[in-house]
C-alpha cells in the first residue's frame, strides 16, 4: 500500500475507533437520546450514519460495489445493544482496508461520479470520509457533554 493511502486508512480507522469509543463509553441510557427534538441525532443514529456513509463512499462508490446503503434507515437506528453495530464496523473496516490495498496512486486523480456530487475524485472521496466522520465525532462529543449536564 502506498504511504499516502496508509495515511488516509489510519485516519479513517483512528476516527471509526473514537466514534465507536464515544458510544461505548457512554451509559446505555445515553445511546439514544437526542438533544432536542427536532433536527440532532442521538449517539446511535450519529455512529450509525458513519458508518453508513463510509460504506457508501468507499465501498459503493469508490470500489464500485452492489449500492446496499439505505440512508434514510440510519437516522432511525435505536440500539440497546453495540453488537450489530460492533459487527457492521468491523464489516465496513475490513472492506475499506481490502479496496485500499489495491488502490494505486494513480488511482487517486481518477474520479467516480455519485449524483449529490457530480464527478470527484478518489482521493477527495476518502478525504470526504475522514472530514464526515470528524464532524460526526464532534457532535457525538457534544451530545455526550450535553447528556451528561442534563443529569446535573
Amino acid at each position: 500500500m502506498i504511504h499516502e493511502i496508509s495515511e488516509y486508512l489510519n485516519s479513517i480507522e483512528r476516527q471509526r475507533a473514537k466514534i465507536f469509543a464515544t458510544l461505548e463509553n457512554a451509559p446505555r441510557d445515553a445511546w439514544n437520546w437526542a438533544p432536542t427534538n427536532d433536527e440532532t441525532n442521538s449517539l446511535f443514529v450519529l455512529a450509525t450514519h458513519v458508518i453508513g456513509s463510509e460504506h457508501g463512499w468507499i465501498f459503493e462508490i469508490l470500489g464500485r460495489g452492489a449500492e446496499t446503503r439505505n440512508r434514510p434507515a440510519e437516522f432511525l437506528a435505536k440500539g440497546e445493544s453495540l453488537d450489530a453495530l460492533r459487527a457492521e464496523y468491523e464489516r465496513v473496516g475490513n472492506e475499506t482496508r481490502e479496496i485500499f490495498e489495491h488502490l494505486t496512486e494513480q488511482d487517486l486523480s481518477t474520479t467516480r461520479y455519485r449524483e449529490s456530487h457530480g464527478d470527484v475524485s478518489m482521493r477527495w472521496i476518502i478525504l470526504h470520509v475522514i472530514e464526515h466522520s470528524s464532524e460526526h465525532l464532534g457532535q457525538m462529543e457534544l451530545t455526550k457533554q450535553l447528556w451528561e449536564a442534563k443529569r446535573d
